[in-house]
């Protein structure tokens, strides 16, 4: 039997490290351009994951509305959707415990025109676009710029930040 149709029959196996689930994937061969060299041993962030309770709303919200781009989607068994943070990526996870206390914040060149874009098709606005800090000294980039912020709802109730340098 070839090995990928032997890892694709495999169900969900659950860890005991924490309470962690690993899951038995099968390979990937067709992931974004640059995207296999991100991966590194050096204590960098590689994934964020979260619940979430309908995985078509959360495959629409953060793929056509927040324009991320969907590395794969398993819809056999355990439905789950990787999404490119150029380098990092985004695991979403259809479940029934979507109760997340997780934060993530995503940058955007034009973070006004995105809420704007968001406002419109219909997403839950928590906190529109404002400035938070003056980075007069550089600490987070290019000294005088200022950050922005504005929070949202994904579909299911996950907190999202959107942030902005200017």
């Amino acid at each position: 039997m070839r090995l990928d149709l032997l890892v694709s029959k495999i169900k969900p196996l659950l860890g005991s490290k924490g309470g962690e689930r690993f899951y038995a994937c099968p390979k990937i061969d067709s992931v974004p351009k640059g995207y296999k060299n991100a991966m590194s041993t050096n204590r960098q962030l590689h994934q964020i994951g979260i619940a979430v309770s309908d995985m078509d709303a959360a495959v629409n919200f953060y793929g056509d509305l927040l324009g991320l781009q969907l590395i794969h989607r398993f819809t056999a068994g355990v439905r789950l959707a990787f999404f490119d943070l150029g380098g990092p990526r985004l695991m979403v996870e259809e479940s029934n415990e979507t109760n997340s206390q997780s934060l993530f914040y995503l940058y955007f060149d034009n973070l006004e025109q995105k809420v704007h874009e968001l406002k419109t098709a219909g997403v839950e606005i928590v906190e529109d676009v404002r400035r938070v800090y003056q980075d007069d000294s550089g600490l987070f980039g290019e000294a005088g710029q200022s950050e922005y912020l504005a929070f949202i709802h994904d579909p299911s109730g996950n907190k999202v930040g959107l942030m902005y340098r200017k």
